[in-house]
């Protein structure tokens, strides 16, 4: 693994250390629940709304940051998006006036993550041959879970002295991340330049796609879970069990130990499989972590489960950005590659509004229903897909 690890392209080993800094500064966005509705005196639909809220501005960087990864360069739109990012942080750390002002800057914060996320990958797919190109984002994706499994422990640690303390932490980290992007990662003017009178929006770029748009649509299902549990994870430690937030930490820590032990042998296993398939063996394994903790409702279910569905979690963020990375031309590739960000931000837009009503008004098991249910529907999508579908480019 070292040797493969080491032969991937050097500006890769930039991007991969600015993503474990960036990362580990994940602080903030784990206790956001908590911070709006203990620090700010907020209820748990408001809270939803704020969450809601910061999820369309993830969406919206998105498609903005897919946009410019193809039209001024993979480098420009990393910055760019780190200096977003480090606004929308200053601003949420501060005393605001309304709900409102903290949507917006929770927006303006995730904006700038949006913008990251499609910019990254569609570098990877630049600088890589098809044949290493899923072991270069099962790198990137073990780098991201490297710094969330640490950052959200040390963060839950912090935030009980002090909430503006996890804001610093990682606006610090996060201008890391700018240094080495700046440092180590190309302009890659070549690409630009092929690239820079292609005008086609994201969305028409998406149209002309439609079997690789109708295969990351379908990751909603699969994707939905992870953002309901981390709206839900922390009031469900902070009320439902009643234990100390480190507890939330505790859950991020086991699913990057969990990814960090497990996504490399996955990705030999699941490689040059086909992806519907592997799809379905994903959802199944949310479907089955999420029971553990519907039927458990306790921290050890928690725990149990969070095993469980980081197996199904591993699976697809191999399989969609490689299926997706294959399919299309590199002056492409950034436009398209941010479908599979814009799926998972519209899940953080639905998940915190829909749960935090139903938490208000039906309650815990009503909830936890729902996040068991959508990765079931999930599994049925793909399994016809798989059934009715050749393999080939979309």
């Amino acid at each position: 693994m070292l040797e493969r690890l080491r032969q991937l392209p050097r500006p890769l080993h930039y991007l991969f250390a600015g993503t474990v800094a960036t990362r580990l500064g994940t602080f903030v966005v784990p206790y956001l629940t908590i911070y709006l509705s203990q620090g700010r005196g907020m209820s748990f639909a408001a809270t939803g709304r704020v969450i809601a809220a910061g999820g369309i501005g993830l969406l919206l960087g998105n498609v903005v940051g897919g946009h410019l990864a193809d039209r001024v360069g993979r480098r420009p739109t990393l910055l760019a998006a780190i200096a977003i990012n480090i606004v929308g942080l200053a601003l949420l750390a501060m005393e605001l006036p309304s709900d409102a002002a903290y949507a917006l800057a929770l927006a303006i914060a995730l904006a700038g993550s949006g913008m990251y996320t499609p910019a990254a990958n569609a570098l990877i797919a630049d600088l890589t041959p098809l044949a290493t190109r899923p072991f270069a984002y099962t790198v990137n994706y073990v780098c991201i879970n490297v710094g969330m499994g640490l950052g959200p422990l040390l963060g839950g640690l912090i935030a009980t002295a002090s909430y503006l303390w996890i804001f610093i932490g990682d606006i610090a980290l996060s201008a890391a991340c700018a240094g080495f992007i700046a440092l180590g990662v190309p302009a890659l003017g070549s690409l630009r330049a092929a690239s820079a009178e292609d005008t086609t929006s994201v969305v028409r770029v998406w149209a002309s796609h439609p079997l690789t748009t109708g295969f990351c649509l379908a990751s909603l299902f699969v994707v939905a879970p992870l953002m309901g549990l981390e709206y839900a994870v922390p009031i469900l430690v902070g009320t439902t069990f009643d234990r100390a937030l480190v507890f939330v930490g505790v859950v991020y820590s086991i699913n990057a130990a969990c990814i960090l032990a497990l996504s490399f042998p996955i990705e030999r296993l699941i490689r040059g499989r086909n992806e519907a398939a592997m799809m379905v063996m994903a959802a199944l394994l949310w479907g089955s972590g999420l029971t553990i903790l519907a039927v458990g409702q306790s921290i050890a279910a928690l725990l149990l489960c969070t095993v469980v569905w980081t197996l199904g979690e591993i699976v697809a963020s191999i399989v969609i950005p490689t299926f997706v990375s294959t399919r299309v031309s590199a002056a492409a590739k950034g436009r398209m590659l941010a479908l599979q960000d814009a799926v998972r931000s519209a899940s953080a837009i639905a998940c915190p509004l829909v749960l935090g009503v139903v938490w208000d008004e039906v309650g815990v098991d009503a909830v936890l229903a729902i996040l068991v249910a959508l990765p079931l529907f999930g599994a049925t999508i793909y399994g016809l897909w798989w059934w009715r579908t050749p393999r080939g480019p979309g």
